[in-house]
């Protein structure tokens, strides 16, 4: 079986200096903040249908899918602090308080 802990990796980044950004002029800025967007809405979209496809290909074996009760979601979230604390020096604790934010918002 399988357990989901509604947990990923991001393996990709836009990336571009602050000068680099604040030296295209205002409309170029606008147009690939909308683009970024749209993209980023799209290909988040196809990832649900991909692993939406994977669980039931899952099921369709035969094995269990199993689903966190709130308490362990937050089990599970509170085991994986120590991990963030071991890359808050790499990425910075900053991205990962906006990560954790933003899944507060959505979950």
């Amino acid at each position: 079986g399988i357990t989901e802990t509604n947990h990923g990796v991001l393996d990709y980044m836009v990336v571009v200096s602050t000068d680099f950004w604040e030296g295209l002029p205002d409309d170029v800025r606008e147009q690939l903040g909308t683009i970024m967007a749209e993209v980023t809405a799209e290909r988040n979209a196809a990832v649900v249908q991909i692993e939406e496809e994977s669980k039931e290909a899952i099921i369709a074996t035969g094995a269990e899918v199993r689903t966190l009760t709130p308490e362990q979601r937050l089990a599970w979230v509170e085991a994986m602090k120590p991990v963030w604390d071991q890359f808050s020096d790499e990425i910075g604790v900053d991205v990962i308080e906006s990560a954790v934010s933003y899944n507060e918002v959505t979950n």
